[in-house]
């Protein structure tokens, strides 16, 4: 029988935390990962019951002869050396500085599961601290995870990871997880644990493999079978380049698209091949959280660029490594075939513990997005804002307009774009902000909750946003958003050259 133990309190220590654990690749990165975003001190609790582990345990751990235990350990970090025991019980009685000091430290929790082999749990972590704000990460999948501690409520920006516990789960299924805890799917679904998962995957899929072990994997097919039985319709983007045997994406397509999917919120998962020198290709499966944004395109007058498609860098969980692991991306030399291969940033300290990582090949792209969302994300989207895009670059190249165009589309709720993104570009202009949210709201037909958006701007200025509906099968726009004066002679025109209906004309202008 379980019995009662002291919170313990201690200083961060790179060399000492997690020692009493088998040492891993995992906790190496994780070491590294605390230290540079300065962790100082850390608070454990020695009893914690884990939902995912609990579930493990029921299903396979519990059944062994092993005598597994069932409860984990979870330790909280913080960047501030003075998280002590008085400190928190002063929060505990309600101190308003004590607790604000808790929470303005907190950089985020692991779990600790009782397996030797696999002992890092439900890992959520900040990010790095932002050191180029003019090019910022992307990070719209990151949820607010609530931590309970003693009554006290502490809250964490991220999005969970765990390593791969191959009685359980496979890499495929980690990275489902994380993927299902995006905060674009908070409305109707709940998060399931990995057994959850691995059991979903099996359940009109398991072409005669038994469900546990789970070390050999999921197929492409169960992957979105399990999508579905969890309410969720799966997105496959097949790559656009083939090698030899090899099917895989063109830099620029894999770049844009998985930047498509997590500006709109959607985590996706990359299925490929991990190749490591002296070894054979071997599948593996991680999952995009964020990417890293690129400085506005400048290309030349009446021509048009792609706004994502040379993004330099993805943020990936990845089950072999940890958390928010900065990868390059690639295109190799031989193939012209998009590779990742991890790229630590320069702020970085000490040995790094996936030198030797080697590349990983995507050769598919999967997202679980909302069903309301029955349009093909994202290629007809694409599609639409690439003959949008070319139509007024064409016209302006005719014009005195100096530059180019660049464009980008995502998925975005509706409530989301009224209220965060008109706000964010209107936020001068208090007049024209209300006035364009009344329009939207009054001047065009009813929208769906999810629209489709295609943004087309000139460096860092938008000129005109289009707004589809995504809950029919085929993309109709409801409205443009002009925030350039008389742009909307200039996108009839262009309605007619791309044979686009652009809906309503909405002026987000002061006349």
């Amino acid at each position: 029988m379980h019995s009662g133990q002291n919170l313990k309190f201690y200083p961060f220590n790179p060399d000492l935390f997690l020692n009493e654990e088998r040492t891993s690749t995992q906790i190496n990165y994780l070491k590294r990962y605390l230290k540079d975003l300065g962790a100082k001190s850390v608070l454990e609790e020695p009893n914690y019951f884990d939902r995912d582990y609990l579930a493990e345990f029921a299903n396979f751990y519990g059944q062994s002869v092993e005598g597994y235990p069932n409860v984990c350990k979870r330790v909280h970090i913080f960047a501030d050396p003075g998280i002590s025991r008085d400190l928190f019980k002063r929060a505990l009685s309600g101190n308003a500085r004590s607790i604000s000091t808790i929470q303005n430290r907190y950089l985020g929790f692991i779990v600790i599961r009782p397996i030797q082999t696999a002992p890092l749990g439900k890992t959520v972590l900040s990010w790095y601290p932002e050191k180029t704000p003019k090019n910022p990460r992307v990070v719209n999948p990151s949820r607010e995870y609530r931590v309970d501690l003693c009554g006290l409520e502490l809250t964490i920006k991220g999005l969970a990871w765990q390593q791969q516990d191959r009685g359980v789960s496979a890499c495929a299924t980690i990275a489902l997880w994380s993927m299902l805890q995006s905060s674009a799917l908070d409305d109707y679904h709940f998060i399931p644990t990995t057994s959850e998962i691995t059991e979903a995957a099996n359940k009109t899929a398991s072409l005669g493999n038994r469900v546990y072990p789970a070390s050999k994997g999921l197929t492409l097919p169960q992957i979105c079978e399990a999508l579905k039985e969890v309410g969720l319709s799966p997105c496959v983007v097949s790559g656009d380049l083939t090698n030899g045997d090899v099917r895989g994406f063109s830099r620029e397509r894999f770049a844009s698209t998985c930047s498509a999917f997590i500006r709109s919120g959607y985590p996706v998962l990359l299925g490929g091949d991990l190749i490591t020198p002296g070894h054979p290709p071997s599948g593996h499966a991680i999952c995009a959280v964020g990417f890293r944004e690129n400085p506005p395109s400048a290309p030349a007058k009446g021509e048009f660029t792609l706004q994502d498609g040379s993004v330099h860098h993805l943020y990936i969980h990845d089950d072999n490594i940890g958390p928010s692991a900065r990868f390059g991306i690639f295109s190799d030399p031989e193939s012209n075939l998009a590779v990742l291969k991890p790229d630590r940033p320069s702020s970085a300290t000490g040995k790094d513990p996936i030198a030797d990582y080697g590349l990983f090949v995507p050769k598919a792209i999967i997202a679980a997005i909302n069903n309301e969302l029955r349009a093909d994300p994202p290629d007809e989207l694409h599609i639409l804002g690439t003959q949008v895009a070319s139509a007024f670059s064409f016209i302006l190249g005719k014009t005195p307009f100096p530059n180019g165009l660049n464009f980008s589309t995502r998925f975005i709720k509706k409530t989301e774009y009224i209220r965060a993104e008109l706000s964010q570009l209107l936020q001068s202009r208090p007049k024209v902000l209300s006035k364009t949210r009344l329009e939207l709201v009054e001047s065009v037909r009813p929208m769906s909750k999810h629209i489709g958006l295609v943004r087309i701007g000139s460096g860092a200025s938008p000129l005109v946003d289009i707004l589809f509906d995504t809950s029919d099968s085929y993309l109709k726009a409801f409205a443009t958003v002009h925030y350039v004066p008389n742009f909307s002679t200039l996108s009839q025109i262009a309605e007619a050259i791309s044979n686009v209906k652009l809906g309503q004309y909405v002026q987000a202008t002061e006349h």
